[in-house]
């Protein structure tokens, strides 16, 4: 009996002791996995300014997916940086460790006490971190503390309606700048263009190195009234890094110059002639083969010359003159190009006479309204008289007071006939085959026969031609950023870049081309500044250029190759 109690009262303790380990060695798991799980959240410094960037750094003891983090209600008292993630694993002494880790920078963006939250990570949390935020530095954003200003400039703000000026925008960039865009100035009733290509430059201002960026715009007033200029905008991406570290915050750039008010007058009622408003306006001509007398078909060279101060090709005058029948004219093109802030426009005219006599050449007069003076103005080219004499005529001809000469061929007149004069470099007869007339009008036939073979096979191909749209399209931005880059203007490129259409693009190309443009950013505006080689992104560009061409020839030249006849065709 004793023995059966001593064995049941072992059986009960050797369950008791079962039991007893079991839950410690649960206790014991559930106790590694709380440590395991254990978040902890640290920052850099408690104590800082408004907009001074500090360093926060979140770590778990465990790994966990990079997204286990929400930073997303640091928004409303901070600025938030992109944050950097890292996972780690030891085994030390036959135990395991792990740990993931965020850092991230912040910038307080208001003063007081601000409190940066708990963070949970599945079942952990992290204790909140109470900071003391001052107003050193004062600063009203991240933008103000940047090293980054933007300026523009009006040389006046009275105009009148289509009269032109120039605004100047400088830039001034310390700071590693990421897709930059410079937008031009913009009002209500005015048209912007950019004039020129940048100017760039390096400078050191108070030991810090700078890149000076000059943009220049013309700005044309449409209509009358109180105008707001907004100033040119410049937006992008700057990574700013704290004191000794590497970690930094990219800060959204929206920079503007400040806004420039106009007062646009109407063109005034009493005002006569073409509307011309422009501080200065000269008119000029010179006179080639100024003899005192000429003969019946001598030519005389007449140049005139137009200057506009601040005024664009597209709103220069035609120069017309109305000359008398006792003359023929020959007008070159115009011929435009600039001189400082004058648009130049040069007309050159051969005036042939074809009579004897007197003959006036009439002058030249612009008006204009002087916006210096607020006055109408006059130019005025004056014209010549030219006295002209017989040519030397042919043997067998006459020369009439009239201008006709007669011809006589076997004793028999032939009638009065008007002389052809003689143009320099071409020939002319006095008397016409009779079978000129006939091969005159075979070569017109012939002519519109080519022309509506011509528009036949444009028609047949025109449904071609929508492949090729998209390339068309773009072929102009492309050639502008293509001169961009030979020009390294780093700017303009971005600009131009995001401008292009790049929509025939493959992946690949486009994250090349884009891995091309941010190198070329990081060249001129990185932490360290270096030589930019322009070749790769040229390449780059050229190859999409030729792909692009040859798609084009492949669509429209194979279906006008004429099939070759096969062997038994040949031997018919």
């Amino acid at each position: 009996m004793m023995n059966f109690k001593h064995d049941t009262l072992l059986s009960h303790l050797s369950h008791t002791r079962f039991w007893l380990s079991l839950i410690l060695f649960l206790a014991g798991l559930l106790s590694y996995s709380a440590s395991a799980a254990q978040v902890v959240a640290t920052v850099s410094s408690n104590q800082v300014g408004v907009n001074e960037i500090f360093e926060l750094k979140v770590s778990i003891d465990d790994n966990v997916s990079q997204k286990a983090l929400d930073l997303s209600p640091l928004a409303q008292d901070f600025t938030v940086g992109t944050p950097s993630t890292s996972s780690f694993n030891s085994f030390v002494n036959g135990t395991v460790s792990r740990r993931t880790e965020w850092r991230v920078a912040l910038a307080a963006n208001k003063t007081g006490q601000l409190t940066i939250p708990a963070f949970r990570i599945g079942a952990s949390r992290s204790e909140p971190i109470v900071m003391q935020v001052s107003d050193q530095p004062s600063q009203k954003s991240l933008n103000a503390d940047l090293a980054i200003e933007i300026s523009g400039r009006l040389d006046k703000t009275k105009l009148y309606v289509g009269e032109s000026q120039i605004y100047q925008v400088q830039l001034k960039v310390g700071e590693q700048l990421e897709q930059a865009s410079l937008i031009a100035p913009q009002g209500d009733g005015i048209d912007v263009v950019q004039v020129g290509d940048d100017h760039q430059a390096e400078t050191v201002l108070n030991g810090r190195r700078y890149m000076i960026v000059n943009r220049k715009y013309r700005i044309t007033a449409k209509q009358p009234g109180d105008i707001t200029l907004q100033g040119a905008k410049l937006t992008g991406t700057a990574f700013k890094s704290g004191r000794g570290r590497t970690l930094g915050l990219r800060i959204p750039v929206h920079l503007q110059a400040d806004p420039e008010p106009l007062t646009v007058l109407a063109k005034p009622a009493h005002y006569q002639g073409l509307w011309l408003p422009t501080p200065d306006l000269q008119l000029d001509q010179q006179w080639q083969n100024d003899a005192p007398e000429l003969e019946v078909g001598e030519p005389i060279t007449r140049i005139l010359t137009l200057k506009m101060k601040g005024t664009p090709q597209s709103q220069m005058p035609d120069l017309s003159l109305s000359y008398p029948d006792s003359v023929r004219v020959y007008s070159e093109k115009p011929v435009y190009t600039q001189q400082d802030n004058y648009s130049v426009m040069t007309l050159k005219q051969v005036i042939i006479p074809r009579d004897t006599g007197t003959i006036t050449l009439p002058p030249l007069k612009v008006n204009w309204w002087n916006t210096e003076t607020g006055q109408q103005a006059q130019s005025l080219a004056t014209g010549k008289i030219l006295e002209v004499k017989p040519g030397n005529t042919a043997p067998g001809t006459a020369s009439s007071p009239s201008g006709t000469n007669t011809t006589s061929t076997n004793g028999q007149s032939n009638g009065a006939q008007h002389s052809t004069p003689s143009v320099p470099g071409v020939s002319t007869q006095q008397g016409v085959s009779p079978w000129w007339p006939w091969l005159t009008l075979l070569v017109t036939i012939l002519w519109i026969a080519t022309l509506l073979l011509w528009l036949k096979a444009r028609q047949s191909n025109k449904h071609q031609s929508g492949n090729t749209d998209v390339v068309a399209s773009s072929e102009p931005v492309k050639k502008r950023l293509m001169s961009a880059v030979r020009a390294r203007q780093p700017l303009q490129i971005q600009t131009l870049y995001q401008q292009w259409d790049k929509s025939q693009l493959d992946p690949a190309q486009r994250a090349t081309l884009d891995q091309a443009i941010q190198t070329m950013m990081a060249a001129f505006y990185g932490k360290s500044p270096e030589a930019w080689d322009n070749q790769p992104l040229l390449r780059l560009l050229q190859r999409d250029r030729s792909q692009a061409k040859q798609t084009e020839r492949q669509q429209t030249l194979a279906p006008i190759v004429p099939d070759l006849p096969s062997a038994n065709e040949k031997n018919m």
